[in-house]
């Protein structure tokens, strides 16, 4: 049986990348999701190709469902070596507007439902003689933005996490790392666009090259890039990168 991996959020942009990716590579895979269809289109099209694939609907920010997910893995496929907490969301507000529910739809998501997933599963890695943890920030992990505090406090938060575990799991064989990627062409990107468009007065190409602006590369990164990231932290060439933030900005943001 091969290593097996958890990835949530893997219905569609950086989780269907990062899905294709880790197919590639040869791990079965849990795909977790709320969203049934496109994932189980998904895992259709990696099954053709010979992958082992199971998936998990559900809803990660219910306060089950660490436990739900790490039982269909073990259902699936035993023990994981790997999870990649992926899911995510990402709203914009003046601080005005930046309300208690705005907060908390952030927090559920970004910080809460990624560490009760890490609470359930990285138990029963350490059981078994070790794993991976791979948590999708993003630059908000890192820096601050207008219009973006509680996502970026969200994910500020997620990069703590991760940092504390790493060494709290150092000698236990389990290494905690993030991936914080610039702007990526996903759905979430284009909605981004057109909000930029909406409050601005911009098209939506001119939108996008002011986003460009911000990275000394000029450019709006690809999913295959974060994927590609992924699956090397993932692998045993990564075993002694442990609670780090790894930048996919093109020199955005020094650290």
């Amino acid at each position: 049986m091969p290593q097996s991996v958890i990835v949530t959020g893997a219905s569609r942009g950086i989780g269907r990348a990062i899905a294709e990716r880790l197919a590639a590579d040869g791990y079965a895979l849990l795909l977790v999701a709320r969203n049934a269809g496109p994932m189980d289109q998904l895992a259709a099209d990696l099954a053709s190709q010979g992958a082992k694939v199971a998936t998990f609907a559900c809803d990660v920010t219910d306060d089950a469902a660490g436990a739900r997910i790490r039982d269909a893995a073990l259902d699936a496929f035993g023990p994981p070596w790997g999870l990649v907490n992926n899911a995510g969301m990402a709203e914009s507000a003046a601080l005005a507007k930046t309300d208690d529910e705005l907060l908390r739809r952030h927090f559920d998501l970004n910080v809460f439902a990624p560490i009760r997933i890490m609470r359930a599963v990285v138990p029963r890695m350490v059981e078994h003689g070790g794993g991976r943890v791979v948590n999708i920030g993003s630059t908000a992990s890192l820096a601050g933005y207008p219009y973006i505090t509680a996502y970026a406090a969200s994910k500020h938060a997620l990069l703590g996490a991760t940092r504390s575990l790493a060494r709290e799991l150092a000698g236990k064989g389990v290494t905690v790392n993030a991936v914080c990627p610039g702007y990526v062409r996903t759905e979430i990107f284009d909605e981004t666009l057109r909000n930029i468009a909406d409050r601005t007065g911009l098209d939506e190409v001119q939108a996008e090259e002011k986003l460009k602006r911000m990275t000394p590369q000029h450019r709006i990164f690809e999913t295959d890039e974060i994927a590609n990231a992924v699956s090397f932290l993932l692998g045993d060439d990564a075993r002694g990168i442990n609670g780090q933030a790894l930048s996919i900005d093109g020199a955005e943001i020094e650290h």
